[in-house]
């Protein structure tokens, strides 16, 4: 007869369950773990083994519930000198990340629902710390969207947004044609739009033909330093070296003004015109 065991629900080959209990309410379970020996550790971050073991540790660890209780993961493990990285790492166990207090499975989870809820609507769901919840869902960006295509940039859009009263704003690059965001920068200086140019390769630069923004004056000054380097003229808010032999008068020309504004006449009955 088999006893009953929680063993298939870690399906982790590095990890080895020597205990677990559960809570009289049932609304928590602990579970014991430690590395298997029979493994040779293997560093977290660039994979390679290392036979030289520097100390022994333990971490409690949230993991996805079972039914409705929380599943804490007590789990003991090993850091170890790599080789290759030539620092002291703690060893992969496919388990959890290092700098996050949850299990990588649980991370994930609560990298989804926050696509469909807020942080604080999350961490209330699962009972977290809203800061773990925010750390969380910012590692996860930051690996999907933090490094961005910045090939095939032909018209760029740039823009300030304001993100709190006292004149706080971040500076917005898009690709004009796509709508899609490519750099997102703190403030809105010159230096701001220049570390997104300072980005570019040679290549990636000369295939820009235009930059739509509006006439704000540090914004005119990275483009001119980083970006246009021939003589543009600024017409509708379109900064282009395509224009760049078009006579001023033409530029000024080429923008259209506004109709006027024209009052309606209502006869009145039984008038002639």
């Amino acid at each position: 007869m088999s006893v009953p065991t929680i063993a298939s629900y870690f399906p982790f080959r590095r990890i080895k369950i020597i205990n677990q209990n559960v809570t009289a309410e049932a609304d928590a379970a602990h579970i014991q773990m430690q590395p298997d020996k029979r493994f040779v550790p293997i560093c977290h971050g660039c994979g390679f083994t290392a036979a030289a073991v520097h100390s022994w540790t333990q971490r409690r660890v949230r993991d996805l519930n079972i039914a409705t209780a929380q599943v804490w993961l007590d789990c003991r493990y090993r850091k170890i000198f790599c080789p290759h990285c030539r620092g002291i790492h703690i060893e992969g166990l496919e388990l959890f990340h290092p700098y996050l207090r949850v299990t990588c499975r649980m991370a994930l989870y609560i990298y989804q629902l926050c696509q469909y809820m807020t942080v604080s609507e999350v961490a209330r769901h699962l009972d977290l710390d809203w800061k773990t919840v925010k750390d969380i869902d910012k590692y996860y960006l930051e690996r999907d969207f933090g490094q961005p295509d910045l090939d095939g940039l032909s018209i760029l859009a740039v823009d300030e947004i304001s993100i709190r009263k006292g004149h706080r704003y971040l500076t917005v690059v898009l690709d004009y044609r796509s709508g899609r965001v490519v750099f997102v920068g703190k403030d809105r200086r010159a230096k701001t739009l220049e570390r997104f140019f300072d980005q570019l390769s040679d290549l990636q630069r000369d295939g820009i033909k235009a930059v739509v923004m509006d006439m704000w004056d540090p914004f005119i000054k990275a483009v001119k330093k980083k970006c246009l380097k021939r003589k543009s003229y600024l017409t509708s808010s379109m900064w282009s070296p395509i224009s760049a032999g078009l006579s001023t008068k033409f530029a000024i020309a080429s923008i259209e003004k506004p109709a006027k504004r024209i009052r309606p006449f209502i006869k009145a009955p039984g008038t002639y015109c």
